[in-house]
């Protein structure tokens, strides 16, 4: 910790000792009611070196646009795909061709996001991947917005629809969908999930003391239902709402120091808070949020420039030898390398413990000019212990910090680069980006699937080639 972090962490036990304070996050005298993984069998290690699995120089310039000199795969394999630009049943005409992003998934449903890439305005695009072998979409909504991310609130309701676009005063509303490049919330009512409807914009953020707001971005949103009430996380500003039940309307309920970039937010695998996850500078910043409306700073992983973990952070469901782990991992947009990951111990989020640390065999780095975070980490989250992982031009990756061991020397698992030809699939238009493969985020469901969107060419549903499913 920081010496200011630590000065917080004295004073808050020293409250907690002199009875002012309810016990927070640290309370470890509660039972897990969670299973722990110790013991479980796990997938063994790769039996071929990956090293060069993923293949940096082509030997000529613009190589890396072409999807068919990229179809690598180690123990992963296609169970599912769309290329979600079919004429009927597909994405809507306005935001096709416009760059599929972030998912975040509502049982069986996937929410894509739309960033506002070549030829296209943006957007949200739900698919039904029940039958992982058949996802079909269901809905289209075209908002127009730069697209950062779609989050079904955690009782299914309602869809938030984030954008992180520049402030747009002045500029009209287009109805439901919002206006054009604006930052902000669209929320959405997805009771019938075939046919959302709009509710309302809503651009709550930081203001410069005035009336003016000079930050309401959304790259990232994060959502809990606590006590009966949807709460919204809204990343970079820090800023905490209240969606109301009739989902018309949000209130800030309060404002949290630290939010860089992603969030994640849930309960503590052992004492069972609520928590706040989310970066703070090179690191991670974790806080209670029993009371959404008073959260409290617990602790931070401070990170390093090799070792960075503001970006995204993701815990594991279970325990591991009875200690609660987070993966964590930053993100450098400018250059074109693979960075690590870092396994933490946050069973207690006073003393946060760094375990170990994960990278792509080989750390593959595109050095040709004018990269954009070709082989960076990006999103991921974690199933049984296992940790799957978009990693851009990199594509999919899944590695196991489900033992004790593994913590502290996590273990590759597998690989996959998308790779499908959206018109060999019933697909219309769409263009190759200049990194093809461009995976944003590799996200497990609740069997163990492994979801995942080409920035080009779709919607793919994974599995691990030996891994039990829920």
């Amino acid at each position: 910790m920081s010496g200011a972090r630590a000065l917080l962490s004295m004073g808050l036990l020293t409250l907690l000792i002199a009875g002012c304070v309810a016990p927070a996050a640290n309370d470890l005298s509660k039972s897990s009611a969670v299973a722990d993984l110790a013991g479980s069998t796990r997938v063994p290690p790769p039996d071929k070196d990956l090293s060069k699995a993923i293949v940096s120089d082509h030997g000529a310039p613009y190589m890396h646009a072409i999807p068919a000199l990229h179809t690598g795969s180690y123990r992963m394999e296609l169970v599912g795909y769309n290329p979600l630009t079919q004429p009927v049943g597909g994405d809507n005409p306005l935001v096709m061709n416009s760059a599929w992003a972030a998912i975040t998934i509502w049982q069986h449903l996937a929410c894509i996001s739309h960033f506002a890439g070549t030829g296209g305005a943006g957007g949200a695009t739900i698919v039904n991947f029940t039958d992982p072998a058949k996802p079909v979409v269901v809905a289209s909504i075209p908002d127009m917005q730069i697209g950062s991310r779609c989050q079904f609130t955690e009782d299914g309701k309602f869809l938030l629809v984030a954008s992180y676009g520049g402030a747009q005063p002045g500029i009209a509303a287009l109805g439901p969908e919002g206006d054009i490049a604006a930052n902000g919330l669209s929320v959405y009512d997805v009771s019938d999930v075939k046919n959302p409807k709009f509710l309302f914009h809503d651009d709550t953020g930081i203001s410069n003391g005035g009336f003016e707001v000079i930050n309401s971005n959304y790259h990232n949103i994060g959502t809990v239902l606590i006590n009966g009430t949807n709460y919204v996380f809204q990343t970079y500003s820090g800023i905490i709402l209240a969606l109301a039940p009739d989902g018309k309307s949000l209130k800030q309920v309060a404002h949290v120091e630290h939010s860089d970039h992603d969030v994640w937010v849930g309960r503590h695998p052992i004492t069972n808070d609520w928590m706040l996850v989310t970066g703070a500078g090179q690191g991670t910043a974790f806080y209670d949020i029993n009371d959404p409306a008073h959260p409290v700073l617990l602790g931070t992983y401070e990170g390093n420039r090799t070792y960075q973990g503001w970006h995204r952070q993701w815990p594991l469901a279970q325990t591991v030898g009875g200690k609660a782990i987070m993966i964590v991992a930053g993100e450098e947009c400018g250059n074109g390398k693979s960075l690590p990951y870092t396994v933490l111990d946050w069973t207690d989020p006073l003393n946060i413990i760094t375990l170990g640390h994960w990278q792509i065999p080989g750390n593959p780095e595109i050095k040709e000019p004018g990269q954009l975070c070709s082989m960076n980490s990006h999103e991921f989250n974690t199933w049984n212990g296992y940790v799957a992982t978009g990693n851009y031009h990199a594509g999919v990756w899944v590695f196991d910090a489900g033992t004790p061991e593994r913590t502290l020397a996590p273990t590759t698992v597998g690989y996959y680069e998308p790779h499908e030809t959206p018109a060999l699939s019933g697909g219309t238009r769409n263009t190759p980006f200049a990194w093809s493969p461009d995976v944003w985020g590799a996200y497990f469901d609740d069997r163990g699937y492994v979801l995942a969107a080409d920035w080009y060419s779709g919607f793919y549903v994974l599995k691990v080639t030996g891994m039990d499913l829920g």
